[in-house]
C-alpha cells in the first residue's frame, strides 16, 4: 500500500514537459528526498538480510566488507529500522574510542546513563543489552575504530554474548588480522556490487516508484542501461547521485523523461578527475 501511494502522489507532482526553474527544483528536490528517505531492496540487500538473521539464531559474531558506494550502510540502517527494539545500529566516526563507542550504543538503546568512564561503560553496556531485548549489534564504518575499541567489543560480546557485526571496506579485515581479532569476528558477508539482473531489476524500481516522471526513460533497456551499468559499476550510490542530476537536466531541457544523451553526458564526466585545458589538448 506505501509504494501505491508514493506512486500516485510522484504522477500528481510532476507537471507538464515544459517546467519553470522553480517546478524544476521542486520535482528534483522530491526525487532527492525519496532516494533518501525510502529503501530500495535489492537481492543483494535481502540476502545480506537473511545472514544477519541467522547470526542473531546462532549468536555469532561477523562481518560486511565491500566497497565504497554499494548501499552497505543503507541496507545496515533498514535492517535496523525494521526492527529497532531489538537491532542497535551506530556509525563510528574517525579514530573512534572504546569511550565513544559505547557511549553511542548505550544513547542507541536509549539507557539512562550513556556517559562515564571507559572502565564504567562497557560493562554497562554488556549488562543492559540483553536486558533490553537487543538480539544484534550493527557498528557502521568499523575501520574507523581504534583497536582499543576492537578489544573491548571482543570482551564485550565473550561477557553477554549478544552478536556483533562489524561493517567496512577491505581495510577492515587487514586492521583486524593485524589485531589478532579476525576470528573473533569470523562469519563473513561480502557485499558487491550488483548483479546483471539485479541491477535491472534495481533501475525498474527506480523508474517507476521514485522517478515516476510522465514518459517512460527505460532505464533498464538498451544504451541507456549501458550507460548506467558501465558509469556506475552497478554500485547504488554513484546510480542515485547520476540519475538524481540527469534528471534535473533533462526536466531543464523540456523533457519528460530522462534523456539519453543528457545521462551519457552527465554519467562521463561524474568523479572524473581534472585535467587541465593545455594537457587535454595536449592528449588529443
Amino acid at each position: 500500500m506505501a509504494r501505491s501511494q508514493l506512486t500516485t502522489q510522484s504522477f500528481v507532482e510532476v507537471l507538464a514537459p515544459q517546467l519553470d526553474l522553480k517546478d524544476q527544483i521542486a520535482k528534483t528536490i522530491d526525487i532527492e528526498e525519496l532516494f533518501r528517505t525510502c529503501f530500495i531492496t535489492t537481492d543483494r540487500a535481502s540476502e545480506c538480510f537473511k545472514w544477519l538473521d541467522e547470526l542473531r539464531i546462532l549468536k555469532q559474531c561477523g562481518r560486511v566488507i565491500g566497497p565504497r558506494d554499494v548501499g552497505k550502510s543503507r541496507a545496515a540502517l533498514h535492517y535496523r529500522n525494521e526492527d529497532k527494539k531489538r537491532v542497535s545500529y551506530v556509525k563510528a566516526w574517525s579514530a573512534s574510542s572504546s569511550k565513544r563507542l559505547f557511549s553511542q550504543i548505550l544513547k542507541d538503546i536509549n539507557h539512562a546513563a550513556p556517559t562515564g568512564k571507559r572502565q564504567d561503560l562497557r560493562p554497562r553496556l554488556a549488562g543492559s543489552l540483553e536486558l533490553f531485548g537487543l538480539e544484534i549489534v550493527i557498528i557502521d564504518n568499523a575501520e574507523n575504530l581504534q583497536k582499543e575499541a576492537l578489544i573491548d567489543l571482543k570482551q564485550l560480546f565473550e561477557e553477554c554474548h549478544v552478536p556483533i557485526v562489524l561493517v567496512g571496506g577491505k581495510e577492515l579485515d587487514d586492521i583486524l588480522q593485524g589485531c589478532d581479532l579476525l576470528t573473533n569476528f569470523p562469519t563473513l558477508y561480502e557485499f558487491e556490487r550488483l548483479e546483471y539482473e539485479d541491477f535491472r531489476k534495481t533501475l525498474s524500481t527506480i523508474e517507476f516508484d521514485v522517478l515516476a516522471l510522465p514518459e517512460a526513460s527505460n532505464l533498464g533497456e538498451g544504451n541507456i542501461f549501458e550507460i548506467l551499468a558501465v558509469s556506475t559499476n552497478a554500485r547504488m550510490g554513484l546510480l542515485v547521485k547520476i540519475l538524481t542530476k540527469a534528471v534535473l537536466h533533462s526536466l531543464k531541457n523540456g523533457f519528460s523523461r530522462v534523456d539519453e544523451s543528457i545521462l551519457e553526458k552527465i554519467a562521463s564526466r561524474y568523479g572524473r578527475k581534472y585535467i587541465p585545458l593545455e594537457n587535454r589538448n595536449r592528449n588529443g
